[in-house]
C-alpha cells in the first residue's frame, strides 16, 4: 500500500491499528479491504464507494 499516510494514521499504525478502519474501528476483510483516502486514512473500500459515507469518493489511486 504505497501512497500518502497522514501523521495521525501513522500513529495509529505504530500502535497496532494498521488493519483497523479509522472510520468504524472494525478490521479490514477480504470482502471489504482497507484502502487509503486522499487525506491519508485507512478505511474500508465500502466507505469510499457509499454515497452516505463521509469518505465517499476519497480513495487514493495507485
Amino acid at each position: 500500500m504505497a501512497g500518502y499516510i497522514s501523521r495521525a494514521q501513522q500513529k495509529r499504525d505504530h500502535h497496532g491499528q494498521r488493519d483497523i478502519c479509522a472510520a468504524d474501528g472494525h478490521p479490514g476483510t477480504a470482502e471489504d479491504p482497507l484502502v487509503k483516502t486522499t487525506d491519508g486514512w485507512r478505511v474500508h473500500l465500502s466507505d469510499t464507494t457509499n454515497p452516505l459515507s463521509g469518505f465517499y469518493g476519497q480513495k487514493q489511486e495507485g
